[in-house]
């Protein structure tokens, strides 16, 4: 998966490649991207996958992701839906509850 953020649109234009659909293009906001990213990571972890960026566990990878976007008081791009970091983090959370998955904090 690639994806390109274009100039002041706020608008992301991401490519996936589907071994049997072949590449699809979605120009996303930014909001959407990150969902969708989010969504991308549950999606792995509900499949066994091993987390990204050489964590072991998906609690670690929570862990650190979540500490990651606390640094800032707010998302670092220009947010409709996301006022503050915080609502980042309980957003992957509530993801998370829904499909079952236990809490990593």
């Amino acid at each position: 998966m690639t994806a390109l953020l274009i100039g002041c649109t706020q608008r992301v234009i991401e490519y996936r490649a589907d071994p049997e659909s072949g590449v699809s293009v979605s120009k996303l906001s930014q909001d959407e991207y990150w969902k969708r990213q989010v969504d991308d990571h549950i999606k792995a972890e509900v499949a066994g996958q091993q987390p990204e960026a050489g964590y072991e566990t998906w609690r670690e990878y929570y862990e650190w992701w979540s500490g990651v976007l606390r640094r800032k008081s707010k998302p670092t791009w220009k947010s409709r839906e996301f006022k503050t970091s915080e609502d980042l983090v309980n957003y992957i959370k509530e993801k998370r509850r829904v499909k079952g998955l236990r809490g990593y904090e």
